[in-house]
């Protein structure tokens, strides 16, 4: 059985990958996650979040096509917190995130729910 929750990130995905207009940072199937993050500018893009212990250089991530990044990690069901590290310096929230919460620091974080968020 789908739920409301899921078909409305399956629409997103479609819709953001036929048109190219809102691609979602993060998709997850089957607990394996796709961040995404486009910047065609950029050096190097690394995924940062609570699910690394904030480490901002462990999850490079690989650039696909001429502004595309992407990342495919496994995270068990939970609520997680998450930025972009562009150039190994600059952090940068994510831009179509589920939801936003304060960093702490007088910023944002992109929040991801994984399940139900338990």
């Amino acid at each position: 059985m789908i739920t409301m929750k899921y078909r409305v990130v399956f629409l997103i995905v479609l819709f953001g990958c036929v048109n190219r207009q809102i691609v979602p940072n993060a998709a997850i199937f089957n607990n394996t996650c796709t961040f995404t993050y486009e910047s065609a500018s950029a050096k190097s893009v690394n995924l940062t979040g609570d699910f690394n212990s904030w480490d901002t250089s462990s999850l490079p991530m690989k650039k696909v096509d001429s502004k595309t990044w992407v990342l495919r990690i496994h995270l068990n069901k939970g609520i997680y917190h998450y930025q972009f590290i562009i150039n190994k310096d600059k952090r940068v929230v994510p831009p179509y995130a589920d939801a936003y919460s304060s960093d702490g620091f007088g910023g944002k974080n992109g929040v991801l729910i994984i399940g139900n968020g338990s």
